[in-house]
């Protein structure tokens, strides 16, 4: 969980945070993101924390985890996916974590469920146009094919450790 500590939660950080400092949403959508953001760093901080403590729950926890990610995303990018369009980048992280730390499988289905998961809320926040979808398939697109990218680079990575040896 260390890769995803020190490079992608602290881009959704900065992502969320820009989007509610620079689009200015009404002050409920403002406080339920803010709220989203520290419930979601401190289980994130916790879990990554403690995954190595309890050895035999390690796989669970990091299932947990790829899971939440996606969770996180789901109401911070129908919140402000409207005022801040990069939003959608948040659908990234549970797929990438899941390259990292699960399988072929596990990576693919995760990246399809993100992908089309914001699919769907770009569908209930209504969007219109050909053009508009466009972007929004090629978003989905780039959700699957950055996991898969990212769990190719993992795994070859191990075998060139592997070969090391």
């Amino acid at each position: 969980m260390n890769l995803l500590n020190r490079y992608f939660s602290p881009f959704a950080a900065l992502l969320i945070l820009t989007a509610v400092f620079f689009s200015e949403p009404d002050p409920r959508t403002r406080n339920l993101s803010w709220a989203v953001l520290v419930v979601s760093a401190g289980i994130n901080w916790w879990l990554s924390a403690n995954t190595y403590r309890f050895v035999g729950w390690a796989g669970r926890l990091r299932t947990l985890q790829i899971w939440l990610n996606f969770v996180w995303a789901v109401p911070l990018f129908y919140l402000l996916g409207a005022f801040w369009a990069p939003m959608w980048l948040l659908f990234v992280m549970a797929p990438v974590t899941a390259a990292l730390y699960g399988g072929i499988w596990q990576t693919l289905f995760t990246a399809l469920v993100s992908s089309g998961t914001m699919l769907g809320l770009y569908r209930l926040r209504g969007i219109e146009g050909a053009q508009a979808w466009g972007m929004a398939f090629t978003h989905a697109a780039f959700i699957v094919i950055m996991a898969l990218f990212t769990y190719s680079l993992a795994q070859t990575a191990l075998r060139l450790r592997d070969l090391s040896r």
